[in-house]
């Protein structure tokens, strides 16, 4: 072990190779107070979006969450709402940050036209139904504050990037975030996440 010791400690690489514990501007845990793990951001991104779930059944009763069950060779969706009186299925992919590599980033938005594309004939009892959807960034309310070298990469879908409000908005909710607000929220879920 100690020729691996030296060899570590005489590696180019490994030396020059320091902690970064300054939080991505543009991800969705800038917005948090306490300290988070990179597995905390990742679970805080997915109790974000269950919870969401919560909320838009609750202020908006006429939407029916019918995401399934994963099934094996299925793409996974976020949300999946139906409202049978307006005749609409709405869909979102949530991401708490889309600052991905151009190729991350084609795939994001390649696997929401495919999944769109395909929802017809996951619901064809529902032909006769309209589709909304989006990509939901997480980190902010509004679309406006996403830097534009982001939404670039996005340009193929660009009208359906959205922030959480145009998100409830789409899915017709009368409740809107301040950044204050939201901040708020965020941190609230964070904290019931993580207390210890």
């Amino acid at each position: 072990m100690t020729t691996f010791t030296q060899l570590i400690k005489n590696n180019v690489y490994i030396a020059e190779c320091k902690s970064n514990a300054v939080r991505d501007p543009t991800s969705l845990s800038s917005l948090i107070s306490r300290k988070l793990s990179q597995s905390d951001c990742i679970k805080l991104g997915i109790g974000i979006e269950k919870v969401l779930v919560d909320i838009v059944t609750d202020l908006n009763p006429k939407l029916h969450n019918v995401k399934r069950q994963n099934e094996p060779g299925k793409k996974e969706k976020d949300h999946l709402f139906i409202n049978h009186d307006t005749k609409t299925i709405y869909y979102a992919e949530l991401k708490s940050n889309i600052n991905l590599d151009t190729e991350k980033s084609k795939a994001t938005y390649r696997k929401c036209l495919s999944i769109v594309e395909k929802l017809p004939e996951e619901f064809p009892e529902q032909e006769d139904y309209s589709i909304k959807w989006g990509l939901l960034a997480l980190r902010y309310i509004d679309t406006s504050a996403v830097p534009s070298v982001i939404k670039n990469k996005y340009t193929p879908i660009e009208a359906n990037l959205m922030g959480t409000n145009q998100y409830l908005a789409m899915l017709e909710i009368d409740f809107r975030f301040t950044e204050e607000t939201y901040i708020a929220f965020l941190n609230e879920v964070a904290n019931s996440m993580f207390e210890s």
